[in-house]
């Protein structure tokens, strides 16, 4: 699968789309987000079933209001199209495969 951008009339389409959706909510000014955004580059790679939804929070402003999104990185973890998870902050490509790891298997 690729990764895929949200905007605010796509997104809940794209998190129920598959069973295990991360959502990686970002600014292209913030240098931990481009961090991540490589390490889950390298993960859908090697992880080609891997769903992955990104959201410019500058581009699509209403989808962060509406998920209280005050500081990017911020990371949600979807199943089954529900929130399991939500973590602020840079993960390496370790704990994201522990993440992936709880969910899938």
């Amino acid at each position: 699968m690729s990764i895929k951008f949200a905007e605010a009339s796509t997104f809940d389409n794209l998190v129920r789309e598959d069973d295990f959706v991360i959502v990686d909510f970002f600014s292209t000014s913030c240098g931990p987000c481009k961090i991540l955004s490589t390490f889950l580059e390298d993960l859908e790679a090697e992880l080609p079933f891997l769903s992955i939804v990104k959201v410019n929070t500058m581009e699509a402003p209403e989808l962060a209001e509406r998920f209280e999104i005050h500081a990017v990185p911020t990371l949600f973890f979807y199943q089954g199209g529900e929130l399991k998870e939500r973590h602020l902050g840079v993960l390496d490509e370790d704990e994201l495969r522990e993440r992936i790891e709880r969910y899938l298997y």
